[in-house]
């Protein structure tokens, strides 16, 4: 049975087009009309220094809750229950690592790139390392932030996914190009606020509309939606390790020393600042995400006695919460607007954020060694060159997402190893002064290989079909429509297929861990094998205040001005 469309009529669109709108003008008002200092690289990818907390605290939010959460932890719970409860765990870790053992560091630096810590840590290798694998897991990650809102979309329109995505990618361009870093604050703010009312009223509606939370609890309990899965095997897709463990080292690379999140913290004018932006961020993700793993609970609740998946009603896990709107809610007009403008700001948020960063990087880290120091006016426009044509990458891109498993999957396979593996050499040059260049090189080398064989053999399992992850049960025995059985394995749990080499069914969850550790590891290994640094090698405002006081007194050696990365 073919998926049936539900059409926006105008009050959908109008409540849609009123937050593209806003969004719009944002860009023309920083790019055209209060453009003072936008065409400097300081004003337009700090924000000449003139944030203040709680736009950037709010921007925070709606960069690090994207599409891909929106759409994806509701599915997430739906079909595998309520073990994804025990991540919330690690946004307070998340929270603490960077605003005691990261932001100390960057603010004291006042680096446009982050990367350019690796220098003055180790040397310029390690810079352009860190920041080729940035740029290479960013240009993965933006489609699949594209994707999952193109995928909803194309539910209550002609057009498909392709197509959509082509559209929310120019618009982003547009306003991310013309307004630099005040522009994606400033539409985030908005965005966030549109995105937190749409999920917080579908989630009142749905709670009464299904009939009310004990319905919502005894019918989730009896579904097994409440069985946590305490095995340690690392096989398991989601159990409470994988999403505890797992997650604190994966929301810590994501946020504390993700480019994107320290260029906003530095925007600010103080440390103290940037650290209850930290906090407010950390303390939004939080009630962020237990309102959408309640949203999964309210869609279980609905489609208990018939699952539009194994149904054929909906192509992909990913479409349930929005088919759930646009069906239960069909007589509720301007609601699915109100969530599809949501769904849509969460995308363009993170969008906007990793396009503004991956300009940054690459202008920093790559072009400005080439072309050396230009005017203002004109790196700012090389800026906004860089930032069209990673986004007409990354559009094009979308194209081969479609085949590579859900999008909290395909997050965390993109993300992850590569995010450890920068977070392991990050941790290795704050609380390892004994660590030198080389065991941060090629302990960085090997892990990334390492990681790369690992992604690479599990996504070719699920796109072959050799790997299938056990779902929880589901029921057909109440559907009043003729249909057709799709496949048993979204109906009823199944094995995973002995086809696959267990190294490759380790569940993405730990991906970022594994990497992060094994990056510290060889990291160290490989430093003491080649000769460690003596503590007074490394200059102590490199280091985390955490370890300062461990270390011995020492008379700091003033850097020389020839040392220092050129501004």
């Amino acid at each position: 049975m073919a998926m049936t469309i539900v059409y926006f009529d105008w009050i959908e669109y109008l409540v849609f087009g009123l937050m593209l709108a806003v969004s719009g003008f944002i860009g023309v008002y920083f790019g055209f009309i209060k453009k003072e200092g936008q065409d400097t690289v300081d004003g337009y990818l700090l924000g000449g220094k003139e944030m203040t907390l709680f736009p950037v605290a709010m921007s925070l939010i709606a960069s690090f809750i994207s599409g891909i959460a929106l759409l994806g932890i509701p599915s997430e719970v739906y079909r595998y229950g309520m073990n994804y409860l025990f991540v919330t765990l690690s946004y307070p870790t998340a929270g603490l690592v960077c605003s005691y053992v990261f932001l100390p560091v960057f603010f004291k630096l006042q680096q446009i790139s982050v990367y350019q810590y690796m220098e003055l840590r180790f040397n310029k290798f390690v810079r352009k390392m860190i920041s080729f694998l940035f740029t290479i897991s960013q240009i993965g990650l933006v489609p699949i932030v594209i994707y999952g809102p193109a995928l909803a979309l194309s539910q209550v329109s002609d057009y498909g996914v392709f197509t959509i995505s082509f559209y929310l990618s120019a618009f982003c361009l547009f306003y991310t190009s013309i307004g630099g870093l005040k522009a994606v604050v400033w539409t985030d703010t908005v965005q966030g606020v549109v995105m937190y009312g749409a999920i917080f009223t579908i989630a009142t509606l749905g709670t009464m509309k299904v009939g009310g939370i004990s319905k919502i609890l005894t019918t989730n309990y009896h579904g097994g939606r409440f069985d946590l899965i305490w095995d340690i095997d690392p096989r398991i897709r989601a159990s409470v390790w994988s999403m505890t463990v797992g997650f604190m080292i994966t929301n810590t690379a994501t946020s504390a020393i993700h480019p994107s999140f320290v260029q906003r913290f530095i925007s600010l004018r103080t440390v103290r600042e940037a650290r209850w932006s930290s906090l407010i961020f950390m303390s939004g993700s939080f009630i962020f995400a237990i309102f959408n793993m309640y949203m999964g609970l309210i869609v279980f609740t609905h489609f208990e006695k018939c699952d539009p998946l194994a149904t054929g009603v909906i192509e992909k896990p990913d479409q349930i919460l929005s088919y759930f709107i646009i069906h239960v809610f069909r007589d509720v007009r301007g609601l699915a607007g109100v969530f599809f403008a949501g769904l849509v700001s969460a995308a363009l948020s993170t969008m906007s954020a990793l396009l503004n960063t991956l300009a940054a990087t690459v202008y920093e880290d790559f072009i400005e060694p080439i072309t050396g120091k230009v005017s203002d006016s004109k790196a700012a426009r090389m800026l906004k060159i860089i930032t069209v044509a990673f986004g007409i990458l990354c559009f094009l891109l979308v194209l081969v997402m479609e085949k590579l498993g859900s999008l909290l999957e395909l997050y965390n396979s993109f993300s992850g190893p590569c995010a450890g593996v920068i977070l392991g050499i990050f941790f290795l040059g704050v609380f390892f002064p004994q660590v030198n260049s080389k065991g941060a090189a090629l302990g960085g080398i090997i892990s990334l290989v390492a990681m790369c064989v690992l992604v690479y053999g599990s996504r070719m399992a699920v796109a072959n079909g050799d790997l299938v992850y056990p779902m929880l049960p589901v029921s057909v025995e109440e559907c009043t429509y003729n249909f057709t059985l799709v496949s048993n394995s979204t109906f009823a749990p199944t094995p995973v297929l002995d086809k696959v080499n267990p190294i490759f069914e380790i569940t993405v969850y730990y991906y970022c861990l594994i990497g992060c550790v094994l990056a510290m590891i060889l990291g160290i290994i490989i430093s003491y094998l080649t000769g460690p640094n003596k503590l007074d090698q490394v200059d102590r405002d490199l280091l985390s205040p955490l370890v300062l006081r461990f270390l011995p007194k020492y008379t700091p050696v003033p850097v020389k001005e020839t040392e220092m990365i050129k501004m």
